[in-house]
């Protein structure tokens, strides 16, 4: 039996569950409305964790799940967060297939940290400055003449650029931290990793955040992209390093031809490269849950 916790509304969600559907798996959903009425007796224990949850009026022993593929959302509090941090207690410590423990997630919420871990995987990174000093800032920006700002934490934000005319933009970072990168130029590749498994799609855009194209009045073309063998095995290695099964990794090919990564979402929504690329991502998620 499988379980799946994210709303049906979220896009991957309702991807990988159709795709269990369709492989004939015994599916267990709990959306996100049904959090509050969670009913759950379970024991946690060095060993596993016993017991049972119930959603719907259909109770399941927690030792029947062999796969769990979760994608909750925010904001839930009351009785609904209670039961949220069941569901991530037992996604933690279930022996099952789990895409992805919560605890491999969280390099995620630091991107500074996350950089790091990304660089000790050999791979390049941009130059980057976390401060909340505008002189320092100041002096980054004209050594690099562009550079990219964007969140510190795992919330998406809006990645925007900022060039030399608009130093005096700097004078707002004293008033948070801000983590501002040296600009990259090059060609923007996504990688979807599946365990063992790569699907590369190019992005080429104007835009400095690509998936917000349309808004600033610009496009995005997707592509399916033949990614080198060794830089595929790398992506595999980097992620199994991070406990992740499932994750889509921001790159860039410079023109001199070497790959920059920017970042490592353990979470992806990856339905918009599914759809652009013919890639079978939701599958390949399927039959890891039911592998």
């Amino acid at each position: 039996m499988i379980l799946v916790w994210g709303s049906q509304n979220d896009t991957p969600v309702a991807r990988v569950l159709e795709a269990l559907e369709v492989r004939g798996c015994d599916i267990y959903h709990v959306a996100e409305s049904a959090l509050a009425n969670l009913q759950y007796d379970i024991v946690f224990s060095a060993s596993a964790p016993s017991g049972w949850i119930e959603s719907g009026g259909r109770r399941v022993a927690v030792n029947q799940f062999r796969g769990i593929y979760l994608r909750p959302g925010e904001h839930v509090a009351g009785n609904a967060q209670n039961a949220a941090m069941v569901l991530l207690a037992l996604a933690g410590s279930l022996r099952s297939v789990v895409v992805n423990r919560p605890a491999a997630g969280r390099s995620n919420t630091s991107k500074p940290y996350q950089i790091g871990l990304i660089e000790r995987a050999g791979f390049q990174v941009p130059d980057t400055l976390v401060t909340t000093d505008p002189t320092a800032a100041r002096a980054f920006l004209r050594k690099h003449s562009r550079l990219v700002y964007k969140s510190l934490s795992g919330i998406r934000s809006i990645v925007a650029t900022l060039d030399v005319s608009e130093e005096g933009r700097l004078d707002n970072v004293r008033n948070g931290p801000v983590q501002l990168q040296a600009y990259v130029r090059g060609l923007d590749v996504r990688v979807h990793i599946v365990k063992d498994q790569w699907f590369a799609c190019s992005v080429e855009s104007a835009a400095a955040d690509y998936r917000y194209a349309g808004p600033t009045g610009t496009t995005a073309e997707l592509s399916a992209f033949d990614l080198p063998e060794k830089v595929g095995r790398q992506l595999v290695k980097m992620v199994r390093g991070l406990n992740l099964l499932v994750a889509g990794v921001d790159l860039r090919r410079t023109p001199e031809g070497s790959w920059v990564c920017f970042e490592v979402n353990p979470s992806p929504g990856f339905p918009w490269y599914e759809e652009t690329t013919g890639h079978q991502i939701a599958e390949a998620i399927a039959n890891l849950l039911a592998s």
